[in-house]
Parts: C-alpha cells; sequence; structure tokens
C-alpha cells in the first residue's frame, strides 16, 4: 500500500475530487501521510500581449492583479484545509512556484511520495483525454499516478 501521498490542487472541481480522494485513501489508512500542494506558475511584473498591431506587446502588470493572483493560491489551499477538516484528517499543505508537471513530480520525488493523485479533465477543446499536466505527470513520475475525473 501506499505510504505517502502527494496531492495536487489548483483549485479545479477535478482537483477538488483529488483532494478528497486522497483523503479518503487517509481515512482509510491512517498511516498514509497526504501532502496537498498547489504549484502557481512564475508571476513576473510583465506579460506578453498579443494584439492585432503588435504580434507581441509588452504589458506591466498592475500590483493589484499581481496580488489577487497571490490571493487566489491561498484561497485554493484554504479550500483544501477546509475539505480536509470536514473530514477530520490532518494534512501539511504547501506551494510552490514554478511550471506545475514539473514541480509536481520534483515535490512527489524529493519528498519521497510513492503516489500522486491528480485532477484530470475531460474531453476539451485540445481533444485530450488528460488535461497536460495530468498528462505530463503520468509521462514523467516513476511512481503511481491516480488521475481523477
Amino acid at each position: 500500500m501506499f505510504k505517502k501521498i502527494l496531492v495536487a490542487t489548483d483549485g479545479s472541481p477535478t482537483s477538488d475530487k483529488a483532494v478528497e480522494m486522497g483523503l479518503k485513501m487517509k481515512l482509510q489508512t491512517p498511516e498514509i501521510e497526504v501532502l496537498v500542494l498547489h504549484v502557481s506558475e512564475e508571476l513576473s511584473k510583465t506579460m506578453v500581449e498579443p494584439s492585432v498591431e503588435q504580434p507581441s506587446k509588452l504589458v506591466v502588470l498592475p500590483d493589484s492583479t499581481r496580488m489577487s493572483l497571490i490571493r487566489e493560491k491561498d484561497e485554493i489551499l484554504e479550500k483544501a484545509r477546509i475539505i480536509a477538516e470536514k473530514m477530520g484528517v490532518k494534512v501539511k499543505l504547501f506551494s510552490r512556484v514554478g511550471d506545475p508537471a514539473s514541480v509536481i513530480v520534483e515535490e512527489a520525488e524529493k519528498r519521497g511520495c510513492d503516489l500522486i493523485v491528480v485532477g484530470g479533465e475531460g474531453l476539451g477543446k485540445s481533444g485530450r483525454i488528460l488535461g497536460s499536466v495530468a498528462s505530463k505527470v503520468v509521462n514523467r513520475f516513476r511512481g503511481s499516478v491516480l488521475v481523477i475525473r
């Protein structure tokens, strides 16, 4: 059985289901350690905004936009904490910045996790069965990956 589970969340409905699944596994096997991770993409002060007149126009992000993105990260982890609290489960919550799939796999390997639980997407605009992050995690992680739909 699994000893340490990393659950990745981005606040989406499927990632909320992933959080619930990881916590249910802990309820069934209390000695399992569950870690909940949220990965934010790198925030820069500028971004490229394409337009008809200029294919790559550089735009400075206002501090209010950057603060809004930071608050969003906190809200996502708070939602996971509330789910855990309602289920009566203690979990470790943490966040990192970077490419989501890469950071999820790196953190799972660094922390000795033997299972990653991640939300997947249904068929979307891309026509893929899995979302891009879930697909990359499945392909890169050497351990087991549970994709929740």
